[in-house]
């Protein structure tokens, strides 16, 4: 990790000798960071992080020789780095294939042909803020500290009459495999409708959708407004959208305004499912940078609703679930493994 006083030591990985220039450039010109070395495709962005060691890996998704998907594996695999994709296509699903092998992020690439100006302040801020990051090799279990007897999976809390009847997620950084992994143990038959707030790139949600519809056993939809929640469901908000539970069922998104801090917001998923289900729902949040979320999960927290926290030996980033245990929005924080089978026997599945 680069202390705030030295420049952030960047690998910027681009085949295209264009783009590859104007990166160089932007993080040139910012001041903050000295470019340590360039590499044009995945073997030689492996051998470059193996030999020069950078505090943060600006990469295309889309690479010849090793694609960035399985330059991310390698390198997390051998040498594990901070990785910030970057790529020109949405719809480029190995983007999402690679933040499950452990990159951290995906943004839009700046200076393609969809770009936004912002595209480059954000490039800049992500590489800054990612470079902090903690990461571990990928594929190797961690060793799970023994926790302290207030933070212990307690006995199953007795529902009132009805039972749980829906669920809800929220996770930001390191997200995708998190989600993956709890959807995953679901299980195709699990009964309850599931709300899912990620917080990822603008225009990333439909790759999103598509690559855990391809990994998991539930359905996953893009949610549309008064929609009715359909049982083993699981509900994205569109791009630009907050995803919100709305009554009798139903779904209710409400458009971003330009003052929100987060977009989808996890703490609006939260409340508004506090406010429609009361205790008889059920709140996770999992590894993502941040708080968002905190407060709306001790509202349903404070509702009588189960309420589960990932804990920070298996999240990539412990910001989110940090925030919400402080914040007293947490009866229960649990390993990523230990997350869906509590689920399961909360709904006695």
């Amino acid at each position: 990790m680069s202390s705030a006083a030295s420049p952030i030591r960047v690998l910027v990985v681009e085949d295209s000798l264009s783009q590859r220039e104007l990166l160089v450039r932007l993080l040139h010109a910012s001041g903050a960071f000295i470019v340590v070395g360039v590499a044009g495709n995945g073997r030689q962005a492996v051998q470059e992080t193996l030999r020069l060691r950078p505090d943060v890996i600006a990469m295309d998704i889309h690479l010849p020789l090793m694609d960035g998907y399985e330059a991310t594996r390698e390198i997390m695999r051998r040498c594990p780095t901070p990785i910030v994709l970057i790529s020109a296509s949405a719809s480029e699903k190995k983007s999402i294939d690679a933040l499950a092998a452990g990159a951290l992020t995906v943004i839009r690439k700046p200076g393609g042909r969809y770009a936004d100006p912002a595209d480059s302040e954000t490039f800049l801020k992500t590489l800054r803020i990612m470079a902090g990051v903690r990461v571990v090799t990928r594929f190797t279990p961690r060793l799970r500290p023994t926790p302290s007897p207030d933070q212990t999976l307690p006995a199953l809390p007795a529902f009132t009459s009805g039972g749980a009847q829906t669920l809800a997620i929220a996770a930001s950084t390191g997200g995708p495999a998190a989600v993956q992994a709890i959807l995953s143990g679901l299980g195709a038959q699990f009964p309850l409708p599931v709300l899912l707030v990620q917080h990822i790139a603008r225009d990333f949600t439909p790759a999103l959708q598509d690559w855990l519809q391809r990994t998991t056993p539930l359905p996953i939809r893009i949610a549309v407004h008064g929609e009715r929640l359909a049982p083993g469901h699981v509900y994205l908000p569109p791009d630009g959208f907050h995803l919100m539970a709305g009554g009798r069922g139903l779904i209710a998104l409400r458009p971003a305004h330009p003052d929100d801090r987060y977009c989808p917001s996890a703490d609006l998923l939260f409340q508004s499912v506090a406010r429609a289900y009361g205790a008889h729902a059920i709140g996770v949040i999992l590894t993502g940078m941040g708080d968002d979320g905190a407060r709306g999960l001790r509202e349903l927290r404070d509702r009588g609703a189960p309420t589960i926290a990932q804990d920070e030996a298996s999240c990539v980033v412990y910001g989110m679930p940090r925030s919400a245990v402080e914040a007293g929005a947490v009866a229960h924080v649990a390993a990523l493994d230990q997350i869906a089978p509590y689920i399961l026997a909360l709904v006695n599945v």
